[in-house]
């Protein structure tokens, strides 16, 4: 998978991304004919989280592109004086002009370590339109979530304190491990487990004892330090939104991502709401062909010209890092794409 280094106005960052266009599973280069999609992960994890997105045979028509942003996965560097949300949008920002990226459009899952709707990448003039998957990006934070994740922190800095590390049942990686199936309440499936794995073994590697503040800094200071979008800066989007919201969320219920999107309305931009029955938080990942085919047909809302073909088959970039640490799909899972 490609990288690039940045210098930021908080420090010099070497990202780690993957592109994946209808022909080749992970690039150097985008298609530039076709369409983008940037993907955002969410806290903890890193572009992983989206194997069920580049196993997609149907949005894979596209160029995919996903990055780990800072202080996640296998992106090197640290967070910085001053990290947060305009930074992060920024670094995103960046990245798509260093990395040559067209007309592109912004799928994010919440809770996101940056926002598609900042201004940093809503002004630019290439983005097209935005899937997000709603929860608290655009409002402040529920006091719950907030709390979760300082407890989280806290165990984080108590273990490193012990000699513990993230792997090995301590309580680090207790702590980290339980706030994520939360996040499909309680009931993970293969796929979800075989990515948690995966990426524990990259934070016990990123958040060791000279990273404690940086650990911080991304997974509590972005969420706090931070106030909600006013309508005013709303109107910065030039694209139509499409929020998806999953209604076994057991956190953010449906009137969060309604507020979010009147507040759009109010600020003139085009918004739909999309519920996916009985899917929790991370619901790209455990119901993924649902949110696929929302998705999918958003992109082609997009499309002024006529599609490019579905390819006939394709292979997530992410596929052998799952079997690699025993990954087996699950039955919803069981289409070709998954296996080829």
């Amino acid at each position: 998978m490609p990288e690039v280094t940045l210098d930021t106005p908080t420090g010099t960052v070497q990202f780690n991304y993957v592109i994946s266009t209808p022909t080749h599973t992970s690039t150097s280069a985008i298609d530039p004919a076709l369409p983008t999609v940037l993907f955002l992960h969410p806290v903890y994890l890193g572009k992983i989280i989206y194997h069920p997105q580049f196993a997609d045979r149907e949005l894979r028509r596209f160029n995919l592109v996903a990055v780990d942003l800072r202080c996640h996965a296998r992106t090197i560097g640290r967070a910085g004086k001053g990290y947060g949300r305009d930074v992060a949008a920024r670094d995103v920002a960046l990245l798509m002009v260093r990395a040559l990226l067209p007309t592109l459009v912004p799928y994010q899952c919440r809770c996101s370590v940056v926002d598609a709707t900042d201004p940093a990448i809503s002004s630019i003039r290439n983005v097209d339109g935005r899937l997000h998957r709603a929860a608290d990006g655009d409002t402040v934070p529920l006091v719950c979530t907030l709390d979760l994740r300082r407890i989280v922190s806290s165990l984080d800095r108590e273990g490193v304190r012990h000699g513990e590390t993230i792997e090995g049942g301590s309580m680090m990686g207790d702590a980290i491990t339980g706030c994520l199936q939360l996040s499909v309440n309680g009931h993970p499936t293969e796929t979800f487990d075989a990515i948690l794995r995966v990426s524990k073994a990259l934070m016990a590697a990123k958040w060791g004892v000279g990273s404690l503040d940086d650990f911080h800094v991304v997974s509590v200071d972005f969420f706090t330090l931070r106030q909600a979008y006013t309508v005013d800066a709303m109107r910065n989007i030039a694209y139509p939104v499409c929020l998806v919201h999953c209604d076994a969320d057991i956190v953010y219920d449906l009137s969060t991502t309604n507020q979010v999107a009147d507040q759009l309305r109010t600020a003139g931009i085009a918004v739909e709401v999309v519920e996916i029955p009985n899917a929790p938080h991370f619901g790209a990942t455990t119901h993924s062909k649902e949110i696929n085919t929302v998705f999918h047909n958003f992109l082609l809302s997009l499309c002024s010209d006529s599609p490019p073909p579905i390819p006939d088959q394709v292979v997530s970039p992410f596929k052998d890092q799952l079997i690699a640490a025993g990954w087996e799909s699950d039955g919803e899972d069981s289409d070709l794409e998954y296996f080829i």
